[in-house]
């Protein structure tokens, strides 16, 4: 995915398609292009947890969800962990539930996915972890002025 100067052949968007997206803009979205790193967590027949890792490129967010330009599809209601940068050294850890999918042909690369994802677990698009924060290890909390927010991924869920 790194180089993302890519030719999208047109594709028509059947009548059930765009009941959907009215139903996806409900809220107010910000343009958020940015790399960002993932997994994406499965149980395979109860006993074991796969975890495929990546990049994919965020094209924008909202307060509870994200639109992401993926290279493999992901299953609807499977967990994407998301590594979102926002500053130098920051970076926010939320776990995403797949809500949707489309595929994009591009003619240079194949099939790429757009991703509409929905915020189940971690900071919203205004607040990222910082490293140096004190660390509870015993309750696995991060105190960052006065409030506290659990720091898990998506492997804690397994």
């Amino acid at each position: 995915m790194g180089n993302l100067n890519l030719t999208v052949v047109p594709t028509a968007i059947g009548r059930e398609s765009e009941g959907l997206l009215s139903e996806r803009r409900q809220e107010v979205r910000v343009d958020g292009s940015k790399v960002c790193g993932y997994s994406l967590c499965e149980s395979i027949e109860g006993e074991q947890a796969v975890i495929e890792q990546g990049e994919v490129y965020s094209l924008n967010r909202s307060e509870r969800g994200i639109l992401v330009l993926m290279g493999s599809r992901p299953r609807n209601r499977q967990l994407l962990e998301l590594h979102v940068p926002q500053a130098r050294w920051e970076y926010a850890v939320n776990l995403y539930e797949v809500r949707w999918t489309k595929i994009l042909p591009v003619e240079s690369h194949g099939n790429l996915f757009l991703v509409g994802c929905r915020l189940l677990l971690g900071a919203s698009q205004y607040w990222a972890f910082k490293p140096g924060v004190r660390r509870s290890p015993r309750l696995g909390l991060q105190e960052k002025t006065g409030r506290f927010a659990h720091a898990c991924t998506a492997t804690d869920f397994f």
